[in-house]
């Protein structure tokens, strides 16, 4: 677990999700949770360790399921943008086998069996600001990597949390990706007016503004490859290919590398089908 300035503290170590927590004099604020039953127990009890003040709300940054499964085990409140409460609400209330991510394992499968969806008790439409204690947690709408994608600002100490919006280590979400608005938010994130030199990503280690880079060049080479498929007489079925040339820009360990794959092309099959949808 990483200190930040005012008492925000990250822990990355937590597979698939990096999450954090602002502790006021009120309470602890979380923004996102860990995915693994044994991470999230083990998240609750550092916290629990950080301050005896009750869990205030979860803060969700999207509505990826790798960052919202772990809602159930903190009791409080959850936050997140108008668009993450509706799909949420489209989840089942227990999640069969077929339901999950195509990049999880066997192991997690099991581990998440019977696992329950908390939606959003809280929703907003461009931000809202939180005020505990003696501390100021801004949440705003950020669409790019999703459509209900926020991003959490720390104003006084300069920390902003990007959610999947930002990676390090890992391939970036693309199903539901506008790459307009991503790429847009990330150059207005690296401008030195922006008011945050500390970036968490929604995987991986802290960074700078020079980190944002990675996630940048990924994405422009994403969405050449992607967009070309709406072209012509392209098919879906060459998203495989498309698939296969961005797992050369951050390749996978073996053992992982066949699950990274097809969530990459279930990725790029998706958003090729939403795209077809508006084009038609």
């Amino acid at each position: 677990m990483h200190k930040l300035a005012g008492n925000t503290y990250v822990e990355s170590s937590y597979s698939g999700v990096t999450v954090g927590a602002v502790v006021t004099k009120a309470g602890i604020v979380c923004i996102d949770t860990p995915t693994r039953p044994t991470d999230a127990r083990a998240w609750g009890a550092k916290l629990g360790a950080l301050s005896p003040k009750p869990i205030l709300f979860v803060i969700n940054t999207d509505h990826h399921r790798d960052r919202v499964l772990g809602n159930q085990w903190f009791d409080a409140p959850v936050i997140a943008h108008d668009w993450v409460g509706e799909r949420m609400r489209l989840y089942p209330d227990l999640f069969r086998s077929g339901g999950f991510d195509t990049s999880m394992d066997y192991e997690l499968l099991r581990e998440l069996s019977g696992a329950r969806i908390v939606p959003p008790q809280v929703t907003f439409a461009e931000e809202i600001t939180i005020l505990k204690g003696d501390r100021e947690i801004v949440v705003r709408h950020m669409p790019g990597v999703s459509p209900g994608a926020s991003w959490v600002l720390l104003p006084e100490t300069g920390v902003v949390f990007t959610g999947d919006s930002v990676v390090l280590g890992a391939h970036p979400r693309l199903a539901d990706a506008d790459f307009e608005s991503w790429l847009a938010g990330l150059d207005e994130l690296r401008k030195a007016k922006f008011p945050a030199k500390t970036i968490v990503p929604g995987r991986g280690k802290i960074i700078d503004k020079a980190g944002v880079k990675y996630t940048q060049d990924y994405l422009k080479l994403a969405r050449r490859k992607m967009e070309a498929l709406l072209k012509g007489s392209r098919s879906r079925m060459e998203a495989a290919a498309v698939a296969a040339e961005l797992l050369k820009q951050f390749p996978a360990h073996d053992r992982h590398r066949e699950a990274v794959a097809r969530r990459l092309r279930a990725d790029i099959e998706t958003w090729y089908d939403a795209q077809k949808g508006g084009i038609e």
